[in-house]
């Protein structure tokens, strides 16, 4: 029996350029969207019980590394018995139950449940099994939205409020929650949601470049650490990095953005009582490093107004691998 593909789409992974941490306060943030994303495919598993599902996702070089089957019975979702009880399955069963939860909430409401898409999981999976495919266009340890750009996807296909979803699974700002939607770089405010659409562009004469350091860090627990700083010393530093997101959103000379990226380390260095990625590893740079999101893993960037010397630089650390920005993120040519 041949099966049907029941819903596909692809959205887009980010990076945070400034207001890391504080815009979990307030702080106005510049995100960028990336080239590379995420996509989720379904269909149709006819040789599965109805009820359940097989998940798959691939890596960017179409490897699987994570697979799992999962079990819906009475409105709750459990682990098939052939599966691992491993933290990546328990996150998917737990985004899964989410979705399933604000699904069954927004047809209860309505006074006469909607069953005419095709794509209806709650329908779907009363019919019979379904498969279902996610695949990566960036590795994994790059930080660019694995987990935020899974959410938009399951709230799509389960035409759920994405919002409402990221809100129970995560503990993030949801900035990249908004990128993965809008498919736009953008200045961010949490509280109130504020989105402001903006186009980036690469200052005249720069070197910008994304560092691969080959290391990868789990920003829920870095947002945990961070809300058991001084919530005082973290509040006061809200007003200036909103002033820097902000300037650097309008397009500043190569050297404004070095001194803006300054500004922003030594800010959070004293909110976070711990040195920055160019303190600890920029000596002799001709630029700044600055990390991008949560401090001490992922990429980061190095920008630099001396090209020639800054690439030198960058080439005799053997263990970093680094990439023009323009070649992960969505720039301006304008």
């Amino acid at each position: 029996m041949a099966e049907s593909i029941l819903f596909s789409q692809r959205v887009p992974g980010k990076i945070l350029l400034s207001g890391e941490y504080l815009v979990l306060d307030g702080a106005t943030a510049l995100g960028l969207v990336s080239r590379h994303g995420q996509s989720l495919s379904v269909e149709t598993n006819s040789t599965a019980k109805p009820g359940t599902l097989r998940w798959t996702a691939l890596d960017m070089d179409g490897k699987p590394w994570m697979e799992a089957g999962l079990v819906l019975e009475n409105g709750r979702w459990s682990l098939a018995p052939d599966s691992a009880e491993v933290p990546e399955n328990q996150r998917l069963m737990q985004g899964l139950q989410a979705a399933w939860d604000l699904a069954s909430e927004k047809q209860f409401a309505e006074s006469s449940p909607t069953t005419s898409s095709k794509h209806a999981p709650v329908l779907s999976l009363a019919q019979t099994g379904l498969r279902v495919t996610t695949s990566l266009e960036f590795p994994r340890r790059w930080g660019l939205g694995s987990s935020s750009t899974l959410i938009a996807l399951l709230a799509e296909w389960w035409s759920v409020d994405a919002r409402r979803l990221y809100a129970m699974v995560q503990n993030g700002s949801g900035y990249d929650l908004e990128i993965a939607l809008s498919g736009r770089s953008m200045l961010y405010n949490r509280e109130p949601l504020q989105i402001q659409p903006l186009d980036f562009r690469i200052p005249p004469g720069s070197m910008l470049r994304l560092v691969d350091p080959g290391s990868k860090q789990i920003s829920s627990a870095e947002v945990s650490r961070y809300r058991n700083l001084s919530l005082q010393t973290r509040i006061q530093a809200v007003p200036r990095i909103s002033q820097i997101s902000e300037a650097l959103a309008k397009g500043p000379t190569i050297q404004e953005m070095l001194e803006l990226l300054q500004d922003h380390d030594l800010i959070l260095e004293g909110v976070l009582g711990q040195p920055s990625l160019h303190t600890l590893e920029g000596h002799g740079f001709p630029g700044r490093l600055k990390s991008l999101g949560a401090w001490g893993g992922d990429l980061f960037l190095a920008a630099s107004d001396q090209p020639s010397l800054a690439m030198e630089w960058l080439d005799n650390h053997l263990d970093w691998t680094s990439y023009p920005l323009e070649d992960l993120i969505q720039i301006s040519q304008n």
